[in-house]
């Protein structure tokens, strides 16, 4: 890319040199601008940055690369001191601002609006490369719509913009276009209505290109107020569509002009082919962090954390919602009261982002889809809406219903462009009989959810912990289970990446700590170990080893560490497998035959690599795979078992995993 773009005759360009953290990223936004702001050079201010990521111990500051064609660029603006410079106006703390005269086209200003990037870079993308004659901005409101739709405006400065506020019909939007109009003769042939509109549309833009005038960008906001419901979804209404269709024709015609249109609801359009479909999801993770840190409240440090994260999940990352609470509530002297107001009933707030004529389109089957659907808690592909929902009946309608309603939210995975989808948590405090099923039938709910997931993100290079996090969460709350801990681990030892997999795997553990006591006493590995199930017995030892860190906040990189780790459970799990094995497998078992080697506590590469030939896990100089090992009391080795309790895994440089003995003398 930086090739491409020094060879379109661009100076220099920064860019990193593979993926990096987002707190790298935002590191090197900061000082950078900061120094080309206060008239440093380039190559000043891009010194300064490489001694700021050094300071901060960021672990990518090496891939940040200046690429420069020609020669390097100097200051790029004059320094602050100098005669003649202002200083940059103070910070507005006024979000909104309105782009029209009759103040109806409300966006939020320029300093206050973030993230949003990739949705700007399809519509400008559907415009400029794919040709697309429009473009169509839905979702639930609040979402940012109309701001996207404004930043779009002034990226098309080569453009006349007609703006249009909900209704619209073919004489107000003739009268519009002639008010934009120096000549008098075009304008008497368009409003001239003995021709088609389409046709005199048509006229109009070629006669446009004819006299080197700008082309039109037709800005339609809050186009709800143009459809009408049909067979649960949205159409045109008969007046509406006749003007999108003569506006359609005539762009086809002559090619110059374009549309946007702003919706809550996708909606039923022929011609929507044309036209590239945006939908909007809610702010998470770092955009999410950016808005909060433009909110006075939420950003002040003087609110309970609790109160702060109720707010949070009420808002469940809605712009609007999350303006209104900073503002509304918790500026408020009794935040308490009134969140738990609002948390109780949504008659006061649901207005802010939906419209009454929503509720009549959500039939009972509807509603039983989107409630199995809230048992997914982050965005997943449609795959996984699919698992969930499959029994009933024509459920993928109703999914697409719902996509349509703005009520599951679209997005995209940043890494992949894969579209994934959410339902918003904030459907079941609007639509009260939308909720998360009942016990036991949704525990079958998280089965399938956790193992759609694990067959779409566990079976390759998952680096994302968040996803694994989601993977275990369901698979942990599938109390009907009872080997649910045990199967999760088997996932997080069979994927490609499992520094990610296991440091979620602790995590939800965690999640569930009040649980874990009881969990403890029920364990089964007693059961295995008695059925000769020798390896799920092995994988039960380790889980067993996670559940007590998790129990005692355990913060170790063996997970077996007696200095924290009880040895009463230690000696617990070593008598079982003593025990069922005739005293072939256990910890103590392995531990006379390291000492009868010389091993005696510390680190000595000889004696593990003779240890691990004697147990039966190397052959020769070769470290052998878990899979090649013998589950069996029919193994020729003594000590082959339990194996999994002995290692860790670290990753290398090219992300595979290599197993590491730990001391043995820690363990008895």
């Amino acid at each position: 890319m930086a090739e491409s773009l020094l060879s379109e005759r661009v100076t220099a360009v920064l860019g990193w040199g593979d993926r990096v953290l987002d707190t790298d990223a935002t590191t090197v936004a900061a000082k950078f601008y900061q120094g080309l702001s206060s008239g440093k050079r380039v190559t000043e201010a891009l010194a300064e940055t490489y001694q700021e990521l050094i300071k901060v111990n960021a672990r990518d500051w090496h891939k940040l690369r200046l690429y420069v064609a020609g020669s390097l660029p100097g200051a790029l603006v004059t320094p602050l001191r100098k005669p003649g410079r202002k200083p940059a106006p103070r910070y507005n703390k006024t979000i909104d601002e309105f782009r029209d005269e009759e103040r109806k086209f409300r966006v939020v200003n320029r300093e206050n609006f973030v993230g949003r990037r990739r949705q700007l870079q399809n519509c400008l993308r559907a415009f400029k490369l794919d040709d697309k004659l429009g473009i169509l901005i839905h979702g639930m409101g609040g979402l940012g719509k109309s701001t996207i739709a404004s930043r779009l405006w002034e990226r098309f400065s080569e453009y006349e913009t007609v703006l249009w506020w909900q209704q619209i019909d073919s004489s107000n939007l003739v009268q519009k276009l002639a008010d934009k109009l120096r000549d008098a003769d075009l304008r008497s042939k368009l409003q001239n209505n003995k021709n088609g509109l389409k046709y005199r549309l048509r006229d109009l833009f070629e006669n446009l290109i004819e006299a080197g005038a700008k082309p039109f960008l037709f800005l339609f906001d809050d186009f709800e107020f143009n459809l009408e419901p049909r067979e649960g979804g949205f159409v045109l209404k008969p007046e509406v569509a006749e003007v999108l269709d003569a506006l359609v024709f005539a762009i086809r015609e002559i090619g110059r002009e374009k549309i946007i249109i702003t919706s809550r609801y996708e909606f039923q359009y022929d011609l929507l082919s044309e036209f590239w479909v945006q939908g909007l999801d809610a702010f998470r993770k770092a955009d999410l962090k950016k808005k909060l840190k433009r909110l006075e409240n939420f950003n002040s440090g003087k609110i309970d954390e609790k109160l702060i994260e109720r707010a949070l999940k009420l808002a469940d990352g809605n712009p609007r919602l999350l303006e209104w609470l900073d503002k509304d509530v918790l500026a408020c002297k009794n935040i308490d009261a009134k969140l738990t107001e609002h948390e109780s009933s949504s008659e006061d707030w649901k207005w802010k982002i939906t419209r009454s004529e929503l509720y009549a389109q959500i039939d009972e089957k509807g509603i039983q889809v989107l409630s199995n659907c809230l048992v997914l808690e982050i965005p997943v592909p449609m795959l996984a809406l699919d698992a969930v929902c499959e029994s009933i009946s024509g459920y993928q309608e109703k999914l697409n219903q719902a996509v349509d309603l703005g009520l599951i939210e679209t997005g995209s995975e940043v890494e992949e462009s894969e579209r994934v989808y959410r339902v918003s948590r904030i459907v079941p405090h609007i639509i009260s009989s939308i909720k998360l099923p009942e016990v036991p039938e949704v525990y079958s709910l998280y089965e399938k959810g956790s193992e759609k997931l694990f067959e779409l993100w566990g079976k390759k290079d998952n680096r994302s912990e968040e996803k694994w996090r989601e993977i275990f969460r369901l698979k942990f709350a599938n109390k009907e289970n009872p080997e649910r801990f045990r199967e999760g681990f088997s996932q997080m030892l069979s994927c490609d990446y499992y520094s990610a997999a296991d440091s979620a795997y602790k995590s939800e553990l965690k999640q569930i700590k009040t649980e874990l006591t009881e969990l403890l006493k029920n364990n089964n590995l007693e059961e295995y170990l008695c059925q000769g199930e020798w390896r799920k017995a092995d994988e039960q030892t380790v889980v067993i080893f996670y559940q007590v860190m998790a129990l005692r906040d355990i913060q170790t990189s063996f997970i077996y560490d007696d200095k924290e780790f009880p040895m009463s459970i230690l000696k617990y799990i070593d008598q079982l497998w003593i025990k069922y094995s005739n005293g072939k497998f256990g910890f103590s078992v392995q531990k006379k035959i390291y000492q009868s080697l010389g091993g005696k506590g510390k680190y000595d590469k000889e004696v593990y690599e003779a240890f691990g030939n004697e147990v039966g896990w190397r052959s020769g100089e070769k470290q052998l795979h878990y899979s090649d090992l013998t589950f069996s009391l029919n193994t020729d080795y003594t000590g082959h078992l339990p194996f999994q309790a002995w290692q860790y895994w670290e990753a290398t440089e090219s992300m595979r995993p290599k197993i590491e003995f730990v001391n043995l003398g820690k363990l008895l």
